[in-house]
């Protein structure tokens, strides 16, 4: 085997470098680009009647992969440190700005219980799992299934097949409310043969947000012990082009909505999961956090990523979330396995 010589190891890590730096340089512009996807005076400026949709609605998609952006800066950092590349400190302005969005979520929020000291008698476990119409690991996912306790199983795109399968090799559980389909608008609920004494069911339907969208979703109240809490499973259309890009802020301002009048019109808790196809430090999604009077479950639990399953974990980012009003608090939170489809289950532990 031919030894490459000093020269061709010197040329070598000088295009490396290179090609790190230029990596760097490029998750420097979309860190700073992600933050104007969603300010309409910036977006005006590139609007033009003739266009379907404003053409900058790509920059909101660059809010998304902020911890990929932190591992090239911090790689980059790295390798200028070694090689005593003075200028290479310039990284940590964008991987500091990253990692103020990221860094809260490994943070808990201060909140008036103390599971360690006050262990939580009255707790709600609910899952939610994206099956993925072109899955087709069904045991996996009835494996995984039947091996929790939980109080609630929400699933989307159940297609008629994945229903035919749930309803003859579910033993636990048994299905509520379901409206499959062929596409990836399919929803189910679960609940067990045997309930809780505690909780009520007092009405699972199927509801439409904003009333115009082609995708359903689950609308449930229940009553835990005297407290009655609105539970939403969603699933928002994905940012592909202009016209799907608005289309989630539209469904994100209904979903806000709808959690408001919960709150303040039916003095209802609100817990809304599912699969955002957003992430928690996007502008879109922190001002929905705030239009709809919500906490994010994650806080405290880190990143937490559940797409896409298969990728590298360094490579998924998360996209499906849980939310809940204030007077709830997230006890436990955690992924499941891989189920076959592209999305990781969430399994989540509320203290009511």
């Amino acid at each position: 085997m031919k030894m490459l010589s000093a020269r061709q190891i010197r040329y070598a890590i000088a295009a490396l470098k290179f090609l790190i730096n230029l990596a760097a340089l490029g998750a420097t512009f979309a860190t700073i680009l992600g933050f104007f996807g969603n300010h309409a005076w910036f977006l005006e400026i590139f609007n033009h009647p003739r266009t379907y949709g404003n053409p900058a609605w790509f920059l909101e998609l660059l809010d998304h992969p902020r911890p990929q952006y932190c591992l090239i800066l911090a790689i980059a950092l790295m390798i200028g440190g070694i090689f005593r590349q003075k200028w290479c400190f310039f990284w940590c302005l964008p991987l500091s700005v990253n990692l103020i969005l990221i860094v809260p979520l490994f943070l808990p929020p201060s909140s008036p219980f103390n599971p360690l000291n006050n262990f939580p008698q009255i707790l709600l476990t609910i899952i939610h799992s994206n099956l993925d119409v072109h899955n087709q690991q069904y045991a996996a996912t009835i494996q995984y299934l039947e091996s929790q306790n939980a109080d609630i199983i929400l699933l989307q795109e159940v297609t008629p097949a994945w229903l035919n399968y749930l309803q003859s090799h579910l033993k636990k559980y048994r299905i509520e409310t379901a409206l499959p389909r062929e596409n990836t608008h399919g929803v189910a609920m679960l609940i067990p043969n045997q309930l809780s004494k505690s909780l009520t069911i007092l009405q699972s339907q199927i509801i439409h947000l904003p009333s115009g969208s082609p995708r359903p979703m689950i609308e449930l109240i229940i009553r835990e012990q005297n407290r009655e809490v609105a539970i939403l499973s969603i699933s928002t259309t994905r940012s592909t082009h202009p016209g799907t890009s608005e289309f989630q802020q539209a469904e994100f301002k209904a979903v806000a909505d709808w959690s408001l009048s919960q709150q303040q019109a039916q003095k209802r808790s609100v817990i809304i999961i599912g699969d955002f196809n957003s992430t928690p430090w996007s502008n879109r999604f922190r001002q929905f956090l705030r239009d709809g009077n919500l906490n994010n479950s994650q806080r405290g639990f880190g990143l937490q990523p559940t797409w896409p399953t298969g990728f590298p974990f360094p490579l998924m980012i998360p996209i499906d979330h849980c939310l809940h009003s204030e007077s709830i608090q997230t006890f436990y939170r955690t992924p499941g396995p891989d189920i076959g489809s592209d999305h990781l289950p969430l399994l989540v532990k509320f203290q009511l």
